[in-house]
């Protein structure tokens, strides 16, 4: 499902997420580098309002079938747990992006 559309920004992405709980404009720019494994890549901003408050982080990733993308973890108190989804480009367009979200398999049945 998607739950945000993105486009390019600077060196980032910037865009809107939109749920029955979250509708927000965010923004995904680069993290500092750290040599730490599995240090996140990107960082998550609310921007609205001039915030700049961070809610997330998210990854680079890789899979054949999607190639590249970036896998995002935001969280809100307001939530039960964090939220997962995948960045990645669209098939429609090069300079758009979308946010991608699947309900979590439990791991009983996976």
């Amino acid at each position: 499902m998607i739950i945000g559309s993105f486009q390019s920004a600077g060196d980032g992405y910037a865009g809107q997420i939109r749920t029955l709980l979250l509708d927000a404009m965010i923004a995904i720019v680069p993290a500092k580098p750290n040599d730490a494994e599995n240090a996140p890549a990107w960082r998550v901003l609310l921007v609205e309002a001039d915030t700049g408050v961070e809610i997330g982080a998210g990854w680079e990733r890789r899979s054949e079938r999607a190639g590249s993308y970036i896998a995002l973890q935001i969280d809100d108190p307001a939530l039960a747990v964090p939220l997962r989804a995948n960045l990645l480009s669209s098939t429609q367009n090069e300079d758009e992006y979308h946010l991608l979200w699947t309900r979590p398999v439990p791991r009983e049945q996976a």
